[in-house]
């Protein structure tokens, strides 16, 4: 039976690189093979949306992509993976990337590519993959990731919703496998209803991480705090390798697009995000 692989993408740019770092490093970790990929983006060039661009510039960009795929390899290799496998693919980098997450086990993508805007928010392909791929993906995010990918800890969030129990199990088999503390947080919005008192709701946040939160084997840090969830993460994850989330909310719509927690990480997180998926049993690293 075939090895589910973990699945990076590489378009040359320095965020593409990160990911592949990323990926190499999780695909050690894990013993899973890495698969990197490169988008040609033809359709793009077809002149009306029917006539074909000449063929030397066809070549011209596939000899591109080749250059980006071997220096996307030698980097895996340096970060102990020399075997992984490089392809070039016709497609839009967002339409290859979703559909090989149908047999992925995880896909690996910077926070923007060669596309992206000046700023801090996530590109449009780092975007449509986190919304739309079908296993988990992690967004390569921070300036200082790196240097933390040794010793933060991995963070996560309970929201008390069904998902909660499948992101909690992501998060402490990254924390497990990481060798790291796992620091779970619960936050309610900014202020309780009028309604309830202020320490019931901070009580009953503890109860619940209590009762979720059981392991021997991993150091766990539980964290309540009276703030919004987006906002206390967003502050955490300066100081953590990894977060680990659901791709949506307690209020959130199966098939739908993500949550607004995840959305807000994907642009402003620290450290890399990794959206577990929820709609469907995902395939683990």
């Amino acid at each position: 039976m075939t090895t589910p692989p973990i699945v990076t993408g590489a378009d040359g740019s320095a965020e593409s690189l990160d990911a592949v770092r990323w990926a190499a490093r999780a695909a050690r970790l894990h013993g899973r093979p890495l698969e990197i990929r490169h988008a040609l983006d033809f359709p793009a060039l077809f002149a009306g949306g029917e006539v074909p661009p000449p063929e030397e510039m066809l070549d011209a960009l596939r000899a591109r992509g080749r250059r980006a795929l071997r220096t996307a390899r030698e980097l895996a290799a340096a970060q102990g993976v020399p075997d992984a496998v490089i392809r070039l693919d016709p497609d839009r980098a967002a339409q290859t990337l979703i559909e090989v997450s149908r047999t992925a086990a995880l896909l690996v993508v910077g926070a923007s590519g060669r596309g992206r805007c000046a700023g801090r928010l996530a590109g449009a392909v780092a975007a449509a993959v986190g919304t739309h791929a079908h296993c988990d993906t992690v967004v390569v995010r921070g300036d200082h990731w790196d240097e933390r990918d040794t010793g933060g800890p991995v963070l996560t969030g309970v929201d008390g919703g069904d998902a909660g129990t499948r992101v909690l199990a992501t998060a402490l088999a990254e924390a497990r496998v990481r060798k790291v503390p796992l620091v779970v947080l619960h936050a309610w919005a900014d202020e309780p209803p009028a309604e309830l008192d202020r320490q019931a709701v901070s009580d009953a946040g503890r109860r619940l991480l209590e009762e979720q939160v059981r392991t021997e084997d991993v150091e766990v840090e539980r964290v309540v705090v009276p703030a919004h969830p987006r906002r206390a993460l967003v502050e955490r994850s300066v100081t953590a390798q990894l977060i680990v989330l659901g791709d949506r909310g307690r209020g959130g719509f199966p098939g739908l697009l993500l949550g607004s927690t995840a959305q807000a990480l994907l642009h402003h997180a620290a450290c890399p995000v990794r959206l577990v998926r929820t709609a469907r049993p995902p395939v683990r690293p």
